[in-house]
């Protein structure tokens, strides 16, 4: 009764259990393991190339993207540097440091949509030309604070 149970070959083809159970492949064959969902479709004849999903950006727009998000970075820098030293000695209005805060995380948060939409072909322009508005307002709240 043991020697049938065990024995030394292989099993080469699914059993189905005595009581109704669902068949069973063998080990070592492709349907059976953990990865046995990634080998589905699979052929020797043809090897697994990774896909891009999203195609490269042109190189002349990702570098106005950079030029222009730089320009936007750079006076947005200037601005804050004067409003800290507003802020920091007191000569500021008090709706003047929430203001700028607010403004500069939405203008922040603009040209950072504008380099992740660089692969589309409109939508980065839109997104920094927002946030050179955003920046014109800190311009203006700056002017009327000091």
């Amino acid at each position: 009764m043991a020697s049938e149970t065990y024995t030394s070959s292989t099993v080469t083809q699914p059993r189905r259990g005595g009581t109704g159970a669902p068949a069973v492949p063998a080990p070592g064959t492709p349907e059976s393991g953990p990865d046995s969902w990634s080998l589905a479709g699979m052929t020797e004849s043809q090897p697994r190339t990774p896909r891009s999903s999203t195609p490269a950006p042109r190189l002349r727009q990702l570098m106005g993207v950079c030029g222009w998000a730089a320009v936007l970075g750079g006076v947005g820098l200037v601005l804050g540097i004067r409003g800290l030293f507003g802020v920091l000695t007191h000569s500021a209005p008090g709706w003047f440091e929430p203001a700028m805060s607010l403004t500069g995380v939405i203008g922040i948060a603009l040209t950072v949509g504008g380099f992740l939409t660089v692969h589309r072909r409109r939508a980065p322009w839109i997104f920094l030309g927002a946030g050179s508005v955003v920046l014109v307002v800190a311009m203006v709240l700056t002017s009327k604070a000091f």
